[in-house]
């Protein structure tokens, strides 16, 4: 496998070796305490741990040859916990650092799998190797008199990789450490629980901030995962992305949750997720892994319909995208996940939508209650007329509501009514008024016809989308908006 590296600039000193890294027993898992040292290799005396990275499992590429002149290497690829860390020293030259690293390797018992020293180093003296190790992704003006010492050992659990890149810059010098500790993935992390798909549709009722709050039913969140954000809707319109295809349109129960996890690789908790659905019965749709799932704007453009933000901010690096489905019960389940990493930390946004169509029959008319909305609030809220999309001809399935009106008014000879229609927020403003006067218009025409109601006892008004009685952002609101009015006329 060959490497590419950017290029990067920048001057030099050097001086002996003696024995002074000591080695600890080779550990098959072990605890990593912020910026201590690592298990196996204690610290050269004096050296500053500038930064450190523990991931608990993940891919790592390690150079094998010198760079050369285009900027290359041979690599190998390795799996597991991997830890670095970027060590400063002062005083010292890289001679005696890499003599005491290799003295160290060589007593524990691990082998030279490639070792470079200065100028064999190669290509500007091997920057594109140690910028590979760096945690900072660029050794800086630290290449000068580099040493790289790649080694490996074998352990229970797979084995174990140990290498450095060790350059210097005036009177200091830098050791980038990558330690990888080869272990099996676990993928049993994330549970499904399918039984929560065969719950009966309870009535509408309010849901409370602290239950918003829990993770969804369906899916477990990861171990150890922080809960950033969540959204809860009933009954949402929502596109789903697919990577390299239109989006699907999707309506149904719709709930977002964004989870963030310290230490740990994309990749794992891709796997567990993969793995908890497809234990389930779930078939994917799309799926999409790093370089896949395209440039950062692209990566962005899936994560965010995903987000309870809107948006995956940084969490673009290293990123899985899975859309996922299971028909139970007679609804389709979908499971979106894009699962990214930033600075160590790894965050998954989730969607889940359970396919549903919209309850309309929730708000009831009758003689009764239309009187008894009149005589509190002034006016009463019809939801049972209906017109398609567009149209201001009453379909025929409003007649129940339309004879509930008839009836109010002829239980009350002098009462006189505004009849005003309203829309949502879909389109242009203007023609949703007028549409909204034309559908007020054919109820008083309905009234007035089949009812014989008197002329003079109703007066039609549209006002479109400028009297909301809900939000127009979910499908649930806008089907709230979109009502005739009754408005009791002196």
């Amino acid at each position: 496998m060959l490497f590419t590296a950017a290029r990067r600039v920048i001057t030099s000193v050097v001086i002996c070796a003696t024995t002074v890294i000591s080695l600890n027993p080779l550990l098959a898992t072990s605890a990593h305490a912020n910026e201590q040292a690592h298990p196996l290799f204690s610290a050269y005396p004096g050296a500053d741990a500038d930064y450190y990275r523990h991931i608990d499992y993940d891919q790592f590429q390690l150079p094998t040859s010198a760079v050369v002149a285009d900027n290359t290497f041979s690599s190998i690829s390795a799996q597991g916990a991997v830890t670095r860390h970027l060590y400063e020293i002062k005083q010292v030259s890289t001679t005696q650092v890499y003599q005491n690293y290799l003295q160290a390797v060589k007593a524990a018992g691990f082998s030279l799998v490639f070792s470079c020293e200065l100028a064999a180093c190669g290509f500007e003296d091997g920057q594109a190797i140690g910028s590979l190790l760096s945690i900072r992704d660029n050794v800086y003006n630290y290449f000068r008199k580099p040493y790289y010492l790649l080694t490996k050992k074998g352990a229970a659990t797979g084995p174990v990789y140990a290498a450095w890149y060790i350059g210097s810059y005036e009177e200091n010098v830098w050791a980038h450490q990558v330690i990888i500790e080869g272990k099996k993935l676990v993928t049993d992390l994330i549970k499904v629980d399918t039984t929560a798909l065969t719950v009966k549709e309870q009535p509408v009722a309010a849901i409370s901030a602290d239950e918003l709050a829990k993770d969804h039913p369906l899916l477990s969140r990861y171990p150890g995962a922080d809960l950033e954000g969540f959204e809860k809707i009933d009954t949402e319109i929502a596109k789903v992305p697919v990577p390299g295809k239109a989006a699907l349109n999707l309506q149904g129960d719709l709930a977002r949750h964004t989870y963030e996890i310290d230490q740990v690789s994309s990749l794992k908790v891709f796997e567990n997720y993969q793995h908890a659905l497809q234990k389930a019965g779930f078939s994917a749709l799309a799926l999409c892994k790093l370089a896949e799932c395209g440039d950062t704007q692209t990566v962005e453009a899936l994560g965010g319909p995903l987000s309870v933000q809107n948006s995956v901010y940084n969490f673009h690096r290293n990123p899985y995208y899975l859309l996922s489905k299971l028909s139970v019960g007679g609804q389709e389940h979908y499971v979106a996940l894009l699962i990214g990493a930033y600075d160590g930390k790894v965050r998954v946004q989730q969607l889940i939508l359970s396919t549903k169509t919209v309850q309309t029959d929730l708000v009831k008319a009758d003689a009764s209650e239309l009187k008894r909305q009149l005589d509190s609030a002034g006016k009463a809220l019809i939801y049972g007329i209906y017109f398609d999309t567009g149209k201001a001809e009453i379909k025929p399935e409003s007649d129940a509501a339309l004879a509930e009106i008839a009836k109010l008014l002829q239980q009350h000879h002098s009462l006189k009514l505004y009849v005003v229609g309203h829309t949502d927020d879909t389109g242009d403003s203007a023609a949703n008024q007028t549409l909204s006067e034309q559908r007020a218009s054919a109820v008083v025409a309905k009234l007035t016809g089949s009812y014989q109601i008197a002329a003079s006892r109703l007066q039609a008004h549209g006002v479109g989308p400028f009297a909301p009685a809900s939000n127009n952002t979910s499908a649930a609101g806008k089907q709230l908006n979109r009502r005739v009015e009754l408005v009791q006329k002196l």
